[in-house]
């Protein structure tokens, strides 16, 4: 037996003709612009090494040659150069960066808010800027400073309301004074503003942390050093492929 088929009755037909779809249209189109600037600057940064994983190139500062750790990391932008898309590596996202997906353009309007500089390549318009090799891409860029938020979990974000300098970025989180001087020289700025926004999801109690960055030139000679011999490393290890053949 059939499943039973329903009549709509002259009521039921005249309340669904009347019904507006046309929100649901607008936000598919909002949500398909979203992607595309996504899918954009996705492909901006393929094969370009990142500031946000320069401290794989940069550590053993005081090594004449790339450290160990390098080679991975030039693996990945050798399969880029090779394939033409993106290295899917086995790295989950960790709960910090799901937290700066979730709360970062509000993390913007609390620097902007407390600091009076209006920042400009936020949120869906960030942009990966290339210089020297390389890229970066700052979670805002004002007239004078280029910005860099995270959105730690409490340990961390205490730890670093213990910073009295911009300096003491690198003694507390190295991997992120080499992102910050990174992004400093890609945007061509002398300062950079690293904020802290912790947000306690539990009650939406929120704090803000930040302080000033200046440009380190023996750190950005240090990352152009690395970045050029990677270039030269990368470029060697491509040459051993042969171009792949594309089956539909």
């Amino acid at each position: 037996m059939g499943a039973p088929v329903l009549q709509l009755t002259e009521e039921m037909n005249s309340e669904f003709q009347a019904l507006n779809f046309e929100g649901l249209e607008t936000l598919i189109e909002v949500k398909t612009e979203a992607q595309i600037k996504h899918e954009k600057w996705d492909k901006s940064r393929l094969t370009y090494f990142s500031g946000s994983e320069m401290e794989r190139l940069c550590s053993y500062e005081t090594k004449a040659e790339l450290p160990d750790g390098a080679y991975s990391y030039i693996s990945e932008k050798v399969y880029e150069t090779v394939f033409g898309e993106k290295y899917k590596s086995d790295i989950f996202e960790t709960e910090d960066i799901l937290r700066g997906k979730k709360y970062e353009l509000p993390a913007v309007s609390a620097v902007e808010k407390e600091t009076n500089i209006s920042f400009s390549y936020t949120g869906e318009n960030q942009k990966f800027f290339k210089r020297g090799g390389f890229g970066a891409t700052p979670d805002g860029l004002s007239k004078m400073y280029s910005l860099e938020i995270k959105c730690p979990n409490f340990a961390n974000h205490n730890k670093y309301k213990r910073m009295k300098k911009g300096e003491d970025l690198k003694k507390f989180e190295k991997k992120y004074w080499f992102q910050v001087q990174s992004e400093m020289f890609v945007t061509k700025r002398d300062k950079a503003i690293f904020a802290s926004f912790y947000v306690n999801e539990k009650n939406g109690y929120t704090d803000l942390f930040w302080i000033i960055v200046n440009k380190c030139d023996k750190t950005q000679d240090l990352i152009q050093n690395r970045v050029n011999m990677a270039n030269v490393e990368k470029r060697r290890q491509v040459k051993t492929y042969k171009k792949p053949i594309i089956i539909d």
